[in-house]
């Protein structure tokens, strides 16, 4: 018994394990509220927010400007309303941008099987919608 509970426990702690390492590596580049802040309004940026629905429901604001990704599917559906050469914000309000992360590696890597070309330019807000309010920086009504 006690064997099995310490397989079942270390199997947890590698998959816990795994999940952080994949989501928190500098695959993706990082932007600092202060780098999008200077940069809102642009007309080839755009601001993805991918907080999960508890969270995003939650509220009845977004950062200025961003749009909301159909969420049931893939996050392509959105993007392909844009050209790829445009900047892709990405925020959430996961710890350690982990939702942020998955999505961005998502549009750097492409769809080839899809044909879906890679994005060029793909970035994680750093420190998501919790230090975007915290900072007092422009937001709208969803």
């Amino acid at each position: 018994m006690r064997k099995k509970l310490l397989a079942v426990s270390i199997l947890i702690f590698l998959t816990i394990g795994l999940f952080s390492t994949y989501a928190s590596s500098g695959d993706v580049p990082m932007i600092t509220k202060e780098q999008l802040s200077a940069i809102l309004g642009k007309p080839d940026l755009v601001i993805l927010d991918v907080r999960l629905g508890s969270d995003y429901f939650s509220s009845d604001l977004k950062i200025k400007g961003a749009v909301r990704p159909d969420m049931f599917n893939l996050i392509w559906h959105t993007v392909n309303e844009y050209p790829r050469e445009n900047t892709f914000v990405l925020y959430c309000a996961s710890p350690n941008e982990e939702r942020s992360v998955i999505n961005g590696k998502e549009l750097i890597g492409g769809r080839e099987e899809l044909g879906l070309k890679p994005c060029t330019h793909v970035y994680v807000l750093k420190g998501g919608w919790e230090e975007w309010l915290k900072a007092s920086l422009p937001t709208e009504k969803k």
